[in-house]
This record gives C-alpha cells, structure tokens and sequence, in this order.
C-alpha cells in the first residue's frame, strides 16, 4: 500500500495533498528562469544605447540648428529643409521611445540577476555578462580562466545553464 493509498484509507487525502504541495515548493528551488541567450544580449543592449544616445544628441543639434536659423531669418530656407524639420520631432519621439525600450530591457536583465539566489553562480554570471561592457563576450573556458575555477570551460557552462534555465541552485 503507497502513501496516497494509506492516507485514502484513513480520509486524510486532504492532508496528503498538502504535504505533495510543500514538496513540490521545495522542490521548485528559484524562481528565477534565465537563458545565457538572454544574458548574452546584455552587452548589445548597451551597445544600442550608445547609438541611440547619440543619435539623439545629433538631432538635437540640428534642429536647435534650425531653429536658430528660423529665429534669425524668420523662416527655414528651402522646402526639403522645412519638411525636414517637422519630420525630426517624431524621429525624436521614435528614437526616446525606442531608447526607453532598450533601458528597460537591460534593467530587466540586471533585476534578475539580483535575484540569482545562488552565490556562485551569480557571481559567474556577473564577472561574465556585466563586467567590462565595452569588450567581448569571452568563451566559457576563458571566463572559467579568468575567475580562476578548477573546471573546464564545457562544465562550468552546463553548471551555470543547469542553474539558470531549470532553477537547479
């Protein structure tokens, strides 16, 4: 006789159940579910920033340009110039709207690597996704290198994947 059929037999499967759902909560040991596919897109993330950034700061320039003209002349030289002109305020709204878009995936991103419950695998994840955001993404086994860990870069990869996609920490 199993555990559910003894606790039928009593008419206790209430309380069965309750003990499988603190098992399975156990069991269910983070919540948090990340790819390294995700984390990989981090750096590119900062990298569209920048451009956006300065894209921004470009139009602003010229617009403050033309409006300097429009102040001075009273009206903006030539048609494709006007056109121009009030075609840049929506580009501005695209480009902010955009550039918001890109800072709440990346906050997004750093947000859950925060709640990386695991200290050494957050500590990987970090030193290989966060830090030095102007290099390269650097191959497992030079990141495992670099952190001076006593395995193989094919190990430490299938740990930290095993950790971050199916909450094994």
């Amino acid at each position: 006789m199993g555990a559910k059929e003894f606790f039928t037999a009593i008419d206790m499967l209430d309380t069965y159940n309750e003990i499988m759902r603190v098992s399975e909560g156990e069991a269910k040991k983070c919540e948090v579910r990340l790819s390294t596919r995700e984390l990989g897109r981090y750096r590119s993330y900062i990298y569209r920033e920048k451009l956006l950034r300065r894209e921004i700061e470009e139009l602003t320039r010229s617009r403050l340009r033309a409006e300097k003209i429009i102040k001075e002349r009273g009206e903006l030289a030539g048609s494709v110039v006007a056109g121009e002109y009030r075609r840049g305020r929506a580009r501005m709204i695209d480009l902010w709207l955009e550039l918001s878009r890109v800072l709440m995936k990346r906050r997004e991103l750093e947000r859950l690597c925060e709640k990386i419950p695991d200290r050494f695998i957050k500590k990987v994840v970090v030193h290989r996704y966060f830090e030095g955001e102007n290099s390269r993404l650097h191959t497992w086994a030079q990141t495992a290198c670099e952190m001076g860990l006593p395995m193989t870069g094919v190990q430490l990869r299938k740990t930290v994947v095993r950790a971050l996609e199916f909450g094994e920490m």
